[in-house]
């Protein structure tokens, strides 16, 4: 029995061949020209559970890594800070101590002046910000830590006022209460931060940092204290005399000098979490790398095996146009001649 494909039919079966096969070679050169898979369901054979898995870590590391981003810029800036503040201090702990021995007016006025300086860049240190919050003013990020530097010696003034005091002994004495005493005078009208920490820093799901720095730590109001002290030698209204300058310069350098190592310690605190947040951010990074290798070998084309894939489809290909121009060729009058 002989059977039979009329013109039509033959002519409509090769050109659904040509199409399928143009179709695969389309498809096999987006897949060479991508490094992709062009059809991950059926590579996968439906089973999308670990392609999920990957791509929802990979979504939740990079919140990871925008928060871990956002920490190691908030230390850094808040470390600077801090730089700042212990080298101003330091540097005029030895000034004042220089002053204190010099019996030099001139010197002695000259150093009170850059201690008020100093001063108000310290408290301005104290209310500066990393982006849109505050560094040093606690879970109060909206606003600044303390109140401004003319404010707060307002409020010294006042205070050494209220004690009457007149000696140097005495004016210390005042400003100490102002500063160090619980409820005191700094604790009620200067610091407006709040009294409560951040959260700690999230890293990763395990890991996180933890960042207690406010503007009322202990170290960093002996800082504050100690300079308005220094700057307070050159006060009108205190009417000191030039050995009594001396003298407050003498106690205030000293206390200067010896509570650097406090500072010291509250930046070696902050130091010990911004290398938590960079060993964080390295095995964060290091698995994020891990997940991207394992997405790309469930996605990825093998370029060799779609290269040979492709050179055998376009084989097809000619076969079929080959196919196609003999068949068109074959007419009653060729084949009866």
């Amino acid at each position: 029995m002989i059977t039979s494909i009329g013109d039509m039919a033959q002519q409509m079966m090769m050109s659904r061949r040509t199409t399928s096969v143009k179709n695969d070679l389309d498809r096999l050169a987006q897949e060479l020209a991508s490094g992709r898979k062009s059809d991950v369901a059926a590579s996968l054979r439906g089973d999308f559970n670990m392609l999920a898995g990957v791509e929802r870590q990979l979504t939740v590391l990079e919140g990871f890594e925008v928060a871990s981003n956002d920490a190691k810029v908030f230390a850094e800036v808040a470390q600077s800070s801090l730089k700042m503040i212990q080298e101003t201090a330091g540097g005029l702990g030895n000034d004042l101590m220089s002053a204190s021995s010099s019996g030099l007016t001139a010197s002695v006025d000259s150093v009170a002046k850059n201690a008020r300086n100093d001063f108000d860049a310290i408290v301005s240190a104290l209310n500066g910000r990393a982006g849109d919050r505050a560094l040093f003013a606690g879970t109060a990020t909206d606003a600044g830590a303390l109140v401004s530097s003319e404010d707060m010696m307002t409020q010294i003034n006042a205070a050494i006022t209220a004690a009457g005091a007149v000696t140097v002994t005495d004016i210390v004495a005042a400003v100490d209460d102002y500063f160090m005493t619980a409820g005191g005078g700094f604790e009620t009208s200067a610091y407006v931060g709040s009294t409560n920490n951040l959260t700690p820093f999230r890293l990763n799901e395990t890991e996180t940092a933890d960042y207690e720095i406010r503007a009322d730590n202990t170290a960093l109001r002996q800082a504050m204290r100690d300079t308005a002290l220094a700057a307070l030698a050159d006060e009108p209204s205190l009417s000191l005399n030039l050995t009594e300058k001396q003298q407050l310069m003498r106690t205030v350098g000293e206390r200067l000098l010896s509570n650097q190592d406090k500072i010291v310690e509250v930046r070696a605190d902050l130091g010990f979490n911004q290398e938590r947040i960079e060993n964080a951010q390295a095995n964060n990074s290091a698995q994020r790398s891990a997940l991207l290798m394992t997405q790309s070998d469930l996605l990825s084309a093998d370029s060799t095996e779609v290269a040979g894939q492709l050179q055998a489809v376009q084989v097809q290909l000619e076969l079929v146009y080959t196919i196609t121009a003999r068949l068109s060729q074959l007419t009653l009058a060729n084949y009866i001649r």
